[in-house]
């Protein structure tokens, strides 16, 4: 099933020429340089530009021909291109999930220190690909109730021993202490979440 043109974004056919030309004139340039560097006396500057020149838009230039003669029809490419931006879409979310969830982590007793009470039911967790074989990392969303106000979401993170990691799932509900000036702010309190079983 080929998608639609509008699913993967690229440049204009404008674009795509000067890309084309910066990128083989880069190489060709490069090129030149180095050989007129090796075969007259010419400035050293023309090494120290024509070779990193040369190695990397030739790179570049190897790069788009290896991905042409591959792939020879426009469709294809485009299928090819859109492949590739949901590879990398699904690889950078767990990493954006730990990022975050580590960072996080880092406020928990400041938190649970100078927080006020409020409750939470975990909507979504996912491992956060960080931690040893006494405690990993979990990253959370909360659904965050304080007395008197609406319900709201937060993503957060917490350092779970492998013993709790398992009683930890959605639909879980939670002690949490929430920072008054940042209700994004959240850490759970084990202590009192686990009289809650």
């Amino acid at each position: 099933m080929t998608p639609e043109p509008s699913a993967v974004p690229t440049p204009s056919g404008w674009s795509k020429w000067v890309l084309r030309m910066l990128v083989y004139g880069g190489a060709v340039a490069g090129i030149a340089l180095v050989i007129a560097a090796a075969l007259t006396d010419a400035p050293t500057w023309y090494r120290w530009v024509g070779l990193p020149l040369a190695v990397v838009c030739g790179m570049l230039a190897f790069m788009g021909i290896r991905f042409r003669l591959r792939h020879r029809t426009p469709e294809e490419r485009q299928r090819v291109l859109a492949e590739m931006a949901e590879r990398k879409e699904a690889l950078a979310e767990p990493l954006e999930r730990s990022t975050l969830a580590h960072r996080e982590t880092k406020h928990k007793k400041h938190v649970l220190r100078s927080g006020i009470d409020a409750d939470a039911v975990i909507t979504f967790l996912a491992d956060g690909k960080r931690g040893d074989d006494l405690e990993r990392l979990v990253y959370l969303e909360l659904d965050v109730t304080v007395p008197g106000a609406a319900p709201y979401s937060v993503q957060t993170g917490e350092y779970l021993t492998a013993a709790s990691t398992g009683s930890v799932a959605p639909g879980r509900r939670l002690r949490v202490k929430v920072l008054p000036e940042n209700p994004q702010r959240v850490a759970v309190d084990w202590e009192r979440s686990l009289r809650l079983e």
